[in-house]
């Protein structure tokens, strides 16, 4: 009897390592839900993620744009929950949004598109020049690759504008969850590492709902 084939198609087994980190998210995302054990740092994060997600399919956007913002809210959720549980941001939503991001832009015309590139690319190299002089002054790393090319993402759908908005939003989402996991005892001390991709994520998805901040 022939053998079932194993390649290229154990990546869809069960017991794929893909497969099973995919599985142990789901407790995760109850436990953040919930606002138990070390998903509770995130359950604010996640509960006005849900609201705003609810004012934005209330308004009945053109079908391209509900498209659009669900598609960006579900690779958001993805990447979120796979940088809390394992500190990584995963290539295959990311690169969803990347593609997704570009379509947006280039609907808006060929002019839009270049200035969200451009956006992107700043966006990357500003989180990569922080990343570095972070290490460097405190000789341990600080953020991380995948959180960068998130941020370069950001950039092609909210363009130069929403960058900033999108960028305070994460850092103060970030500083809550600290202070929460500081007092759960889930954070050792103000040193421990803290996933950044749940916050960034959640800073572009209320700058793409709500705009960005009015500055002046």
């Amino acid at each position: 009897m022939r053998e079932p084939p194993t390649f290229p198609y154990r990546f869809l087994t069960p017991r794929s390592p893909c497969a099973r980190r995919r599985r142990a998210l789901w407790p995760l995302a109850c436990d953040i839900l919930r606002g138990r054990g070390e998903g509770r740092p995130l359950s604010a994060t996640a509960w006005l993620s849900l609201v705003f997600l609810g004012a934005f399919v209330a308004q009945a956007p053109a079908p391209f744009v509900l498209v659009a913002g669900l598609t960006l809210f579900l690779c958001l959720c993805l990447i979120a929950l796979f940088d809390a549980r394992y500190l990584v941001i995963p290539d295959g939503p990311l690169v969803c949004l990347l593609v997704a991001g570009l379509m947006s832009g280039a609907a808006d015309g060929p002019q839009e598109i270049g200035a969200r590139v451009a956006a992107a690319a700043l966006a990357f190299a500003a989180l990569r020049f922080v990343s570095v002089v972070y290490e460097r002054l405190r000789g341990v790393p600080g953020i991380g690759e995948g959180d960068a090319r998130l941020f370069a993402a950001a950039g092609l759908w909210l363009g130069f504008t929403g960058l900033p908005s999108a960028l305070i939003y994460g850092v103060l989402s970030a500083l809550v969850a600290a202070v929460v996991g500081l007092r759960q005892g889930l954070l050792e001390d103000a040193r421990a590492p803290l996933p950044f991709g749940p916050h960034l994520a959640f800073g572009m998805w209320l700058c793409w709902t709500l705009g960005p901040l009015e500055f002046g």
